[in-house]
Formats: C-alpha cells, structure tokens, sequence
C-alpha cells in the first residue's frame, strides 16, 4: 500500500519520538543502574576490606602464639619482637573491623564473641610469658600450659573462620547483585538500540518506498512533458502556418485597399477635372463659381484619400502630419486673391482612418467658407487651424478661426448656403457639436468656430 506524504510525516514523527524516548529511557536507565552498581562496587569493596581486617585479626592472634613459643623455646628475642608486633596488629585490625561493621549487627555480635576469645588467648599468653621471665615457671611446663591456648586458639579460628565466611557469603550475593546490574544496563542499551535499529529499518523502507514513488512520478512527468512538447511542437506549426497565412492576408488587404484608394483619387480627380472643363463651358458667374466649389470639394476628398493610400498604417493616422498636408493641399488648390496665412497647432496623437476623410473635408470646408467671405475688401488675412485631443474627456476639439471681418460683417451668410449644410453634416457624421463665437484672433472682429466631437478608437 502506497503511503500518502501526510502518513509518511506522520510516521517519521512518531518514530522520532520513539526513538527519543528509547534514548532518554536507555540513558535514565542505565544512570540508575550505573548509581546501583557503583553503590555495589563501594559495597563489594568494603566487604573485601572486612575480609582482610579480619583474616589481619586472625593474622595477628596467630603470630602472637607463634611469636611467644618460639621465645620459650629458643629464647631469641627476634621472636619476642614478633609477638610484641603481632599483638600490637592485632589491636588495630580489631579497632578497624569493628568500625567496617558497625552496620551489620550479626556480624557485631560475631565479634563480640571473638574479641572474648582473642582476649581469653592474650591474658594467657601473657601470663606464661610473665612467669617464663620471672623464672617462676620452667620453660617445659610453659609450653606443656601452651596446649589451653592451642584450644582457645582453635574456638578462635573457628570463630574467626565464621565470620569470613558470612562476609564471603555477602560478597558473593553482592557481586552476583554487580553483575545483574551490568546485564541490565547491556539488555536496556542493546533494547534502545534494537528500537533505534527497528525505527531506522522502517524510515529506509518508507524512503525506498518515497523514491520509486518519486521515480514513478517522474516517469510519468518525463511522459507528460515529452507528449506536451509534442503538442507545443504541433501547436507551434499550425500558429506559425496560421501566422503566415494571416500576414499574407494583411498584405493582400493592404495591398487592395491601397489599390481601392488610389482608384477613389483617381476617380475623384477624373471627376474633378470633368467639373473644371465644364466650369469653363458654362456662362455665368455664379454657375462657374459652384462648379468650382464642387471642384475644390472633389480634390480635397481625392487628395485626403491619395494621403490615407500612402499611410502605412491602415487604422490610424498622425493627426500633425494629416493635417499639414490637407493645408498644403488647400494651398495648392484655392485660389487666394489676398495675401493669405494658415497657421495650425496640432496635437500630438493619431486619429482612427474612417474619421480622417469627414475630419479633413470639415477642415477644407471651414478654411474655404473662410476664404470666401471673412477677407471681402482686404489684401491680407490669417487663419489659424487648431486641433487637440482630451485624455480625460476623450473628446476631440478642432477650432477653425481668423482675423476677418466677422460672422454679421459679410455679404452673405458664411453658414446659411451649401457650405454650412455640408459642415452640419460632416460635424453629424462625427457625433459632435458646433459652437460659432463672434471672436477670432488678431486685431480684426474675426470669427472662431469650435467643432467638439467623442474620440472613438477603431473597434
């Protein structure tokens, strides 16, 4: 069964804390044993020095005897001196055995017992050896009387044997009790290390089992990616094909609107010729002086289109340059009786191609009308062509203004005839409004006329 990574953190956490407490559980184990055992040590060295005083206690009482019958018999004082020194270690290892065993009260009464015998065995020996030195007693009959204290020698020793033996008996116990304490710590360390092995077995399985999961898993991924790459590859090509069908496309639309264009200025300037050889065919003022204004209207809808045809880019146009040229244009085209100046101040941005033709007919139309009848008895005007974009509003303004005589000065209504029908409509076809005011630039009355409009981009 195939663990999820939550069951494997969750397993490699409780193994941690078993693995922990194993530790902390060996370690505070082993600090009591190891107390318990050194309390055993000291206990077992102390019933080792029980067992030396004594056998020195036993030691002591022996080489008295010896030391004194060996001075009866030889009368070395060497001898004498050994008696002296075993009486005298015979003292201390008493005093020493005495206070190893002040905790053990069998053992005390042992010695109790002992120290009677030992005592009875001294008071004799020092009794013979007194009367040997004053002479009262013959040195035969001493040693014949040694044989009282060869038996209290020998109670002695049996007493003495007993006591050993306990100690020994103790010792035992003691030392079996050391080394259950050493067996217990090496079965509580080789525990912690057989849980510390066990936690070990099972976090390697559960890794060996992460990495073929892994490594199943990055299969897999190498599979996905090596079929993903495949289809990007596909997808690729047919975008690329898709790519270059449409840039073709775009070049052949290209291509026919600027050959649309070019036919519609050419159309229009075949048509504009027709309406000069026919201005020159009729009679009357008037009637040459509409065939001529119907002429100017044709070139400068002919000469907007041959500038759309040039532009490179078919949805938008530099208003600057747009309108420069439909103002060279006008000048090349209207005939200025008076002394003339067009002056323009354009923002910079573009404006959408299907808006440029109606926005430079309007400006053609309102430069003509101006013309026309702003200069009437003067040599010299100014018109001054402004045109703006609002960001905030998104709103357009262009503003058409000159120095002449002013919208109630002229002969005729500048707005009343066919000039100002075609301003209303182009100004319609834009969605906008327009404002005239009885103020324009210059010293003159002049007269400003205001066109406002939406800004719509190409959908």
């Amino acid at each position: 069964m195939t663990l999820t990574r939550r069951q494997r953190s969750l397993i490699a956490f409780v193994s941690i804390g078993i693995g922990l407490l194993a530790l902390f559980a060996a370690a505070a184990a082993a600090f009591f044993v190891n107390k318990a055992n050194n309390r055993a040590d000291s206990l077992v060295m102390h019933t080792i020095t029980v067992i030396t005083e004594a056998l020195q206690y036993q030691t002591g009482i022996q080489g008295a005897v010896i030391g004194e019958r060996a001075f009866l018999i030889t009368r070395d004082e060497q001898y004498l001196t050994d008696y002296e020194n075993a009486l005298a270690s015979y003292e201390e290892a008493r005093e020493n055995i005495r206070e190893l065993t002040r905790d053990n009260p069998a053992q005390q009464l042992r010695l109790d017992n002992i120290d009677i015998q030992a005592q009875h065995i001294t008071d004799s020996l020092k009794r013979v050896l007194s009367g040997f030195m004053a002479g009262t007693i013959e040195s035969r009959e001493s040693i014949v009387r040694q044989n009282n204290v060869d038996a209290l020698l020998a109670d002695f020793n049996d007493m003495m044997s007993m006591l050993i033996r306990e100690e020994q008996a103790l010792l035992q116990t003691r030392r079996q009790e050391q080394q259950a304490g050493d067996r217990l710590v090496g079965q509580i360390i080789l525990g912690a290390l057989a849980i510390i092995s066990g936690l070990l077995i099972l976090q390697l399985a559960m890794l060996r089992e992460q990495n073929q999961v892994q490594r199943a898993r990055n299969t897999e991924i190498m599979a996905l990616n090596t079929e993903l790459e495949h289809h990007v590859s596909e997808r690729t090509k047919e975008l690329e094909a898709a790519k270059r069908s449409l840039e073709e496309e775009n070049l052949r639309v290209e291509s026919l609107l600027r050959d649309l264009h070019h036919r519609v200025g050419n159309s229009l300037q075949l048509v504009a010729s027709f309406l000069s050889l026919q201005s020159n065919q009729v009679e009357g003022e008037e009637a040459k002086s509409t065939l001529r204004a119907a002429r100017g209207r044709v070139l400068s809808i002919a000469a907007t289109q041959r500038r759309l045809a040039m532009n490179t880019n078919h949805e938008f146009v530099a208003a600057g340059h747009f309108i420069s040229q439909i103002v060279d244009d006008l000048k090349a085209n209207l005939n200025f009786e008076q002394n003339i100046e067009i002056t323009t101040n354009i923002g910079d941005f573009d404006i959408p191609s299907r808006d440029a033709v109606t926005i430079g007919v309007l400006i053609s139309e309102m430069v003509t009308n101006a013309v026309k009848y702003a200069f009437q008895g003067r040599e010299k005007g100014l018109i001054h062509i402004a045109f703006h974009r609002d960001l905030e509003s998104e709103r357009c303004t262009l503003i058409v203004e000159d120095d002449g005589v002013g919208l109630s000065a002229g002969a005729a209504n500048p707005h009343g005839g066919l000039g100002g029908r075609i301003i209303e409509s182009l100004i319609a076809a834009l969605g906008g409004e327009i404002e005239r005011l009885a103020s324009g630039i210059g010293q003159g009355p002049g007269a400003r006329l205001v066109v406002t409009y939406p800004y719509a981009s190409p959908a």
